[in-house]
Formats: C-alpha cells, sequence, structure tokens
C-alpha cells in the first residue's frame, strides 16, 4: 500500500517513519492514497502459486492464481484477473500470499496486461480489513475521494492542510501507518470544493494542537 522511495529522499526518510522491509523500502500511505494510485483494486483468492523462471539479471517472478472474487478498481482496463505476478525476492519487494486465503489487492498494470504487486502496494487479507475499509472499498468511497489529496504528516505539528487536503496524522499520533486514521476514515470532498476526513478516528477537538501555519 506504498510508493517506493531512492536517493537522498530515502536517507532521510529512513531516519523517520519508513518500513524498511528486507531492503525493499516503501513510504508508508494512506489506504485511500494507495487505491487511487493503483490500476486495479480486486477481491480474490489465491488458488495456487508458481514459480516462473527469468533472466540471469532479474529475481525470478512468482506466479499466483487467482479466483477473482470482485474489481472495484480497473474495469476498462482488465475485466478479469487470472494471475498476479511478483519478485521471488523480498529485497526486490516481492510479496508471499497464502493459498486458499481471500485478499484485498492493489496493483499495477504490466506488459500484456499483467498485474504485478509487491510490499509497497495495499495488500491485506480480507478479513484482517477493518468493517469502514471493507465499505470504503465496496462502496466506491476511497474512489470517489480520489479528487482529494491525503498528506502526510511525519512530525508534529503538522502543517495546516490546503483545501484540497486531508492531513494523515497516524505516523506522529499512533506511531504507525494502521492508526485510527487508516482504519476508519476517508478523505472526500464537500459541496463547496473543501477536503475532510469523514468516518471515525477523525481529528480531535484540539486539532489545532497538530497544525501550525507553513
Amino acid at each position: 500500500m506504498n510508493t517506493p522511495v531512492t536517493g537522498l529522499l530515502l536517507s532521510i526518510l529512513a531516519l523517520r517513519l519508513q518500513e524498511v522491509v528486507n531492503g525493499c523500502t516503501c513510504l508508508p500511505v494512506h489506504p485511500q492514497i494507495a487505491f487511487c494510485n493503483s490500476d486495479i483494486v480486486i477481491r480474490v483468492l489465491v488458488t495456487s502459486k508458481k514459480l516462473v523462471s527469468s533472466n540471469d539479471m532479474e529475481p525470478d517472478t512468482v506466479q499466483y492464481a487467482v479466483k477473482q472474487e470482485k474489481m472495484y478498481k480497473g474495469f476498462e482496463k482488465k475485466k478479469m484477473v487470472e494471475y498476479v505476478y511478483t519478485s521471488s525476492s523480498s529485497a526486490a519487494c516481492g510479496v508471499e500470499l497464502e493459498t486458499n486465503v481471500q485478499y484485498l489487492i492493489t496493483g499495477q498494470l504490466g506488459i500484456q496486461g499483467k498485474v504485478h504487486i509487491g510490499l509497497c502496494n495495499w495488500i491485506v487479507p480480507w478479513d484482517d480489513l477493518t468493517s469502514l475499509q471493507k465499505r470504503n472499498v465496496k462502496w466506491n468511497k476511497y474512489e470517489t475521494g480520489c479528487s482529494c489529496h491525503v498528506v502526510t504528516c511525519l512530525s508534529l505539528p503538522c502543517s495546516l492542510p490546503e483545501k484540497s487536503q486531508c492531513v494523515w496524522t497516524d505516523l506522529v499520533t499512533e506511531k504507525t501507518p494502521a492508526g485510527s486514521q487508516a482504519k476508519y476514515s476517508v478523505c472526500m470532498d464537500r459541496d463547496d470544493g473543501s477536503c475532510h476526513w469523514y468516518g471515525e478516528g477523525l481529528a480531535s477537538a484540539n486539532e489545532n494542537i497538530y497544525y501550525s501555519e507553513p
């Protein structure tokens, strides 16, 4: 559910609130951003796993056969997903899925329409999602909110959001990317075009302790 970062940005963020998994580095993002940045969002049952050999210069690829239960995003690009692909190496952001488990998968479309996934995507067993996360996916709440921008706050005080922004504070208020805003909130626009959090886990009445002018 995340975006790879490299170079100088990697050096800076590695000292802060990044997730580093066996050499694969991802910047935590709110589930809504993971949804909006993905080509495909599907609920699937993983049925089998197969190692596909690659050339000597690249890690092998793992092909997961899946039974598509529901597609939430990407209809216009791909009607049915039968396989998803990932690197066999966790250092290259390869992700390991369990067979006979139902997952929510966000992924990218690659060459020949193949769906590629990795540790930086939002990939969660369906049963591990909160009821509100499921609702936000099924009822297109995340997709509706894609016109808004979720800005990650990495240190207090956070900057005041612009009209089209919501500030995601889980990393500083709860020290985890799986905090209340990630689990229970979606950023959506109002009739006046301004964006606000909706749902549970919203900023407290004392939200001014979190925000300051840039």
